[in-house]
This record gives structure tokens, sequence and C-alpha cells, in this order.
């Protein structure tokens, strides 16, 4: 009698399980329906519009029972990122203005045991200003399109390091390097762990030309974020970052129990056995969240050989840092038309026709 009551009691888990699944699969429908409207705006007015309309629903939906750990199946334009430790979900998406400018909806959840606590994010800085370098919360959010988080201890509080993307505007794009902390009442955006030469920074900002790809990636093997370094396309235009492109060196940020300290000149290795070398990014022909891997080769980053470069000192991650002062080289990278990013959420407005670039 007690093994027909245990499998009744399943069977009745079972169906309310499903019965959940089901319910939100349908309320995703409806959540993508709007966000097809969303996407089909071709004005700056309307796609505001229809943000501030998405944005509600979706903040609806995600406040459901099971909504945590709803895997979406239908949303193909917005991004959704869980953290490693089961704690954070974050939802993003991007809007791209006729001006070819950008501006960042989303949402972050946070579960403490079985609390689920939301926070929307509020982009509330202009596409032309630039990014804050404090710290700022949900309600003065700079905008960005995250796509890799990975949580660290900060001396007994976790905090989860976050790899963005923006668009910018026609002539820049930026990679973002920042931390997401969350307190009873707020998320915050920002904290003082980057270590630069002895120089903490809260967050890293990196601008670079709208013609150029920068790759900025996490290798789980050594513990560091390896990112493209940046020069510009002549001395002429130093200082002036939407001329800035990828020098085929590299640069790494390694985590040492307190700071994320900078370490310039380094190899960038891939390794063969390692399974977690995929990210995601959006189709911009299809207009779907697609997965591809990171390729499995490198680019020697030693001078080329062209007589008055200077010559970068390439280390592997086992290899000690010099204490000598490395000064860069100045190397021209080949131009691309299209707005494309190789190594996070590419952009979309729901037209995935390429577009003739304007400019100022």
């Amino acid at each position: 009698m007690s093994i027909k009551k245990n499998f009744l009691i399943l069977f009745v888990l079972l169906s309310a399980f499903v019965t959940g699944q089901t319910d939100l699969e349908k309320e995703e429908l409806k959540l993508n329906e709007e966000l097809l409207n969303f996407r089909a705006e071709f004005t700056a007015s309307g796609m505001d519009q229809a943000n501030i309309s998405f944005a509600s629903k979706m903040n609806k939906f995600l406040s459901l029972d099971g909504a945590f750990n709803y895997k979406f199946k239908h949303l193909e334009t917005v991004a959704v990122l869980d953290s490693p430790d089961g704690k954070i979900r974050l939802v993003n998406w991007n809007i791209e203005y006729p001006d070819f400018s950008y501006s960042f909806g989303g949402f972050v959840m946070y579960k403490n045991n079985k609390k689920v606590s939301i926070y929307e994010l509020n982009d509330a800085f202009d596409p032309y200003q630039s990014k804050p370098n404090g710290i700022v919360n949900e309600k003065n959010w700079y905008g960005a399109l995250y796509y890799k988080i990975i949580p660290f201890l900060n001396g007994r509080n976790t905090e989860y390091l976050l790899l963005g993307w923006d668009g910018g505007t026609t002539g820049s794009n930026y990679k973002v390097l920042d931390v997401l902390s969350v307190s009873k009442k707020h998320i915050y955006f920002g904290s003082p762990v980057f270590n630069i030469n002895g120089e903490i920074s809260k967050r890293i900002v990196f601008e670079y030309s709208d013609r150029a790809n920068m790759t900025m990636r996490y290798e789980e093997k050594y513990g560091r974020i390896v990112m493209d370094h940046l020069s510009p396309e002549a001395p002429s235009m130093e200082g002036v970052y939407s001329y800035y492109v990828p020098d085929f060196s590299y640069d790494a940020y390694i985590f040492n129990g307190k700071h994320w300290k900078l370490k310039e000149d380094i190899i960038a290795v891939n390794n063969p056995q390692e399974s977690n070398n995929e990210f995601i990014q959006l189709n911009p022909r299809t207009g779907r969240l697609e997965k591809k891997r990171f390729k499995k080769d490198w680019i020697n980053p030693t001078n080329s050989g062209v007589e008055g470069e200077i010559e970068h000192v390439a280390r592997i991650p086992e290899t000690p840092m010099s204490n000598t002062p490395i000064e860069k080289k100045e190397k021209r990278k080949k131009r691309r038309n299209k707005k494309y990013d190789s190594s996070g959420l590419s952009v979309t407005t729901g037209k995935y026709k390429s577009k003739r670039r304007r400019n100022h």
C-alpha cells in the first residue's frame, strides 16, 4: 500500500512540474509576441516605447514560480546568463537605434535560499557619454550586453565578474570588464578590484574602432581574462580611441586572491581538453542565439620584423613577469565594415540585413 502511495505522490509531483513548465512556456510565447513587435519598430521613439512595454511584461514573467530555472525556448534575441553557483540569473537585451547608437535593458535575478529578488536594469546613460568610473546601482546603470559571468571571493563576499559589450556609436565599440555585487536592497556594478600597475580601478572599459573586433574571454584553466591589446592605427591618433585596434599582442587580468591584476604581453593559449570553450552570440543574419567555439589556435604576439617596430616580450602563463617596463608596438589591423563582435553577443534590432554606415 505504501508503494502505491509513494508512486501516487511521485506522479502528482511530476504532473505539477510538467504543468508548471507548460504554463511558463505559454507565457513565454506571449512574451515572444511582444518581443517581435518590439524588434519590428524602426523609429527611436517607437523602440523606446516598445522596450518599456516589453520590460514590463518580462518583469511579470520573471516573477512567476519557476522562472528562475526556466529554460527559455523562444526569445531568440534575448540573452540569459546563469552564474555557475546558481545564485544569479541575468536577462539582457539590446536596442540598436537608427543612428547606430545603442541602449540596453535587462533584469538581474538573485536567489538567496528559496527567495528570488528581481532587479530591473535602467540604462541611464546617453550612448555618446563616457562610461562612469564609480559604483552604480540598477537604477543608474550604464548599459551593456553581458556574455560571461564568473563568481569570485572578495574577502568574505561573493562577487561576480562580468564580461560585456556595447556597440557604442558609429565610431566606437566598447568592451566592459565589471563586477556585480548584491546587497539587501540593491545590486551594484563596480568594485575596487582591478589593479593596473598599482592603480586600483572599479571598472575597466575598452573603447576601440567600430571597424575592428576586440576579443576578451575567460581562460578557466589559468583563471584569467585574456584580451587583445589595443593601439592607435597611427601615432597621430593616440588618445582618439575610436581609432584604436588590436595590435596582435595580448594582455590579461589574473586574480591573485585580492585583485584582478593586469599582466601585459602574455601568450593566449587554449586547452584542447577544456570543454568550457563556448560562447553565445546572436547571428546578425538570422537573429538567433548560437553557440560558437573559440578557435584552437592563437596569433603569435611577437613583432613582425618590420624595421622601426617595438618588439613585444610574449610570456606563457607559467613565465614570471619582468620588472622592466614594456613599450607597446603599433600595428595596423585590417578594417572591417560590419559591426560584429566575435567574442560575445552580436547586435540586432529585429532587422538582420546589413546596413550601410553613416558618418557623424
